[in-house]
């Protein structure tokens, strides 16, 4: 898929016309109030809690109908008077309905946030399901005699155990035995739990809750959690966002709305031990510097498209569906493709027969990031499959170490999936020729070089005839230039200052090295004279961020660019 805004309609509206009402009918003259909570069904049926409407909505076929809740507009068109009543659907009364799930029993389950209570919609009718309405409370126990304080949020576990984002006290489990019960994470004490939702296998599933400060990630199945903190960055120094609704793709990757930022965002849960660090970024609502200039309506591409203030997210099919309150309307975000595996530790696109293999490995700040439209494995595969490199269609596959040493690699490629690629590509940077070498300074160019073939011999001979191997060498400004305290000299934990001798044609010392692995018959893709040629250039933009040393989206174009026509070369070659 193409960067920016290349897919018109990478968003649009499904439902509403953002005028404010309780009208069913078409979608298209639909209107809705405050549409804050979303599910979908198996048959694609989508359920939508309207807040202030006090009501539960349902589209499906073209045509918005109201499931449950009754009451009448307020004179000023904007609300309907809360309340609380069980029995016929049609005439019972919600207040303040948000998030919802559906169980394995069929029936509809309403986070009732004002009622403090759980409702259940089955069979035409509405009963309560946990807490006693307006008899807000934290009491675990059974089911007649816990409260509620808040719930926002629900989600069924693998088990159809039912968890309660319950605001102000923390995460409630309702089990199947109808007792209700607090969660206690040890990673953090942060009662504000706002959103909920389950990733992952049935028998290890991921439990992911979200606050205002914090995204909780949870192993129930292995008594584990940590706690990821929203108001720091993420990978590369991206803003991680205010989490607030969130649904799963799979064990690491996840959606969630932002409402701070009205915005939809991606998140990448750590791999560890290769991949420590969560990475964010937007997937659609813009991008500006202060996060209410995002606020406002629009369908389209991904950067041109605008919310406000969304909150309910359902995942499905490959689209994103989102409750854009603020709008008064349902939209659809057609997904970026997420082919690329990431770290590489769990397979998401796994090596067959079908595809030329390619497995780019590194540290984290040699990719702009992980989308399929503008990283780097997807603009490697275009070029390629564009040039007809290969007899077929190339795959490649992303594979991001952090703080990547070569002792890492070694091991990534002797026990995970990276080994059953055709070709492997270490992607070789100035931090990583330190990793090598046990020493306080770097040995003499000879020296290195003599270090490096023994590795990269050991290395070969661990994959045996099974890949082709390509060292893909980059560089950033200070590689280049006669700068001689490398890494900001030696005062840095960890850093290590060049000799003189060697700052001054860093080039030559990684030469030494490159010779080294041509000698084993190792192909060598050398960016050296791309990255001056580009540095001279009089409108040449920065290829690595200026606040840390991660790649940006130029640097990302510009390293596919230099890499793709590496392999065609090499491909050439008898």
């Amino acid at each position: 898929m193409a960067g920016g805004d290349a897919a018109p309609q990478a968003v649009s509206t499904i439902a509403g016309t953002g005028a404010a009402g309780i009208a069913d009918g078409p979608v298209d003259t639909a209107t809705f109030l405050a549409p804050t909570g979303l599910a979908r069904a198996a048959d694609g049926t989508l359920y939508v809690a309207d807040e202030a409407a006090q009501r539960i909505r349902t589209i499906s076929g073209g045509v918005v109908r109201t499931l449950a809740g009754s009451g009448e507009l307020a004179t000023n068109g904007l609300s309907v008077a809360g309340g609380y009543r069980d029995g016929p659907a049609l005439q019972a009364r919600f207040n303040r309905p948000a998030g919802l799930a559906l169980g394995r029993d069929g029936a509809l389950y309403v986070a009732d946030s004002n009622n403090a209570c759980v409702r259940r919609i089955e069979n035409g009718s509405v009963s309560t399901v946990a807490g006693k309405c307006g008899e807000r409370g934290s009491s675990d126990g059974p089911v007649a005699e816990a409260r509620l304080k808040d719930p926002r949020a629900l989600a069924f576990d693998p088990a159809g155990n039912l968890y309660i984002a319950d605001y102000d006290w923390g995460l409630r489990k309702l089990d199947r035995n109808g007792v209700l019960s607090t969660v206690h994470f040890t990673s953090i004490g942060d009662r504000r739990i706002w959103g909920v939702t389950f990733g992952g296998p049935p028998d290890d599933p991921v439990l992911v809750a979200t606050s205002p400060a914090w995204v909780i990630v949870a192993h129930p199945a292995r008594g584990t959690d940590e706690a990821l903190n929203t108001e720091s960055g993420t990978e590369g120094n991206f803003p991680f966002g205010s989490a607030g609704q969130i649904a799963a793709l799979d064990a690491r990757r996840y959606i969630f709305s932002d409402a701070h930022t009205s915005t939809l965002r991606y998140l990448r849960l750590p791999a560890r031990p290769f991949a420590t660090t969560d990475f964010t970024r937007v997937i659609a609502g813009g991008r500006f510097e202060r996060p209410i200039d995002n606020a406002g309506f629009a369908d389209g591409g991904y950067d041109a498209s605008r919310f406000y203030a969304p909150h309910g997210i359902a995942v499905a099919g490959g689209f994103a569906y989102v409750a854009d309150t603020g709008n008064r309307r349902i939209r659809r975000v057609a997904l970026p493709g997420f082919a690329v595996p990431e770290s590489g530790l769990a397979d998401l696109t796994p090596y067959d027969a079908r595809h030329y293999q390619i497995a780019l490995i590194g540290p984290s700040w040699v990719y702009w990031d992980s989308l399929d439209r503008d990283s780097i494995c997807g603009l490697v595969e275009n070029a390629v499959d564009a040039a007809h490199t290969f007899a077929k269609p190339a795959r490649c596959h992303s594979i991001r170490i952090d703080a990547a040493s070569f002792a890492q690699v070694e091991d990534y490629l002797k026990n995970y999936p990276a080994a059953s690629a055709n070709l492997i590509v270490l992607h070789v940077t100035t931090a990583e020729l330190y990793t090598i070498f046990p020493d306080k300074h770097p040995p003499a160019p000879a020296e290195a070089a003599e270090a490096f073939r023994k590795r990269l011999a050991a290395l070969q001979q661990s994959l045996g005839s099974r890949a082709k191997l390509m060292l893909f060498w980059t560089y950033q400004a200070y590689d280049v230039s006669s700068v001689e305290d490398f890494f900001e000299g030696e005062t840095k934990p960890g850093r290590r200052r060049l000799p003189v001798e060697v700052a001054d044609d860093y080039n030559l010392y990684a030469k030494a090295m490159m010779a080294a692995a041509a000698g084993l018959g190792i192909a060598s893709c050398d960016s050296y004279a791309d990255f001056v040629a580009y540095e001279k250039a009089p409108v040449a933009g920065p290829l690595y961020g200026t606040d840390d040393s991660h790649m940006t989206r130029r640097g990302s174009d510009f390293s596919a660019n230099v890499l793709s026509r590496c392999i065609e070369e090499s491909a050439a070659r008898p």
